[in-house]
């Protein structure tokens, strides 16, 4: 089941993570990937506290973060034009206990090839969608590169993925 705020990206429910119009303990597994970054301050553990209340007692949250890598936050697009936050392994862990999770496992994974791949696309993408006026795939090679990174485990990865149990 895909949710999301935004009806344009076609999700099955559209709704806020804050108010989830779905019964307690009702999903084995939730993926919160590549969100939490971009939720307004301090409402992260409000957030993770109503994915918890949909969790079963026996389930799952994953979730993902950038990483907050100095040389990964300064070349970060998404960071300036959107504005997310990176996090600390540390910080994250923190809101997500705050929540009332356990974390089961942490890890950190990804390297400079991911923000490179993503400088690229954001950019030369960018202008080419505005001269092409359509859609400009994502630079494949890079992306390959990027994704050998995040097969082997860093503390200086690009991506923070914690497992997490309520």
């Amino acid at each position: 089941m895909n949710l999301d705020i935004d009806w344009r990206a076609s999700p099955d429910i559209v709704a806020t993570v804050f108010h989830l119009p779905l019964r307690s303990e009702l999903f084995d597994t939730i993926l919160f990937t590549d969100v939490i970054q971009y939720l307004p301050a301090n409402t992260q553990t409000r957030a993770l506290i109503e994915l918890k209340r949909c969790s079963k007692k026996t389930g799952h949250i994953i979730l993902s973060a950038p990483n907050a890598v100095a040389l990964f936050t300064l070349l970060d697009p998404d960071r300036w034009l959107l504005g997310n936050h990176p996090y600390s392994v540390e910080r994250l862990s923190e809101i997500v206990r705050g929540a009332g999770l356990r974390v089961e496992l942490s890890t950190a994974s990804g390297g400079i090839w991911e923000a490179v791949s993503l400088l690229a696309y954001y950019f030369m993408g960018y202008l080419l969608r505005r001269v092409l006026r359509r859609e400009v795939p994502y630079p494949m090679k890079l992306a390959r590169m990027a994704d050998v990174q995040y097969d082997h485990a860093s503390k200086k990865g690009y991506t923070i993925f914690m497992v997490c149990t309520p």
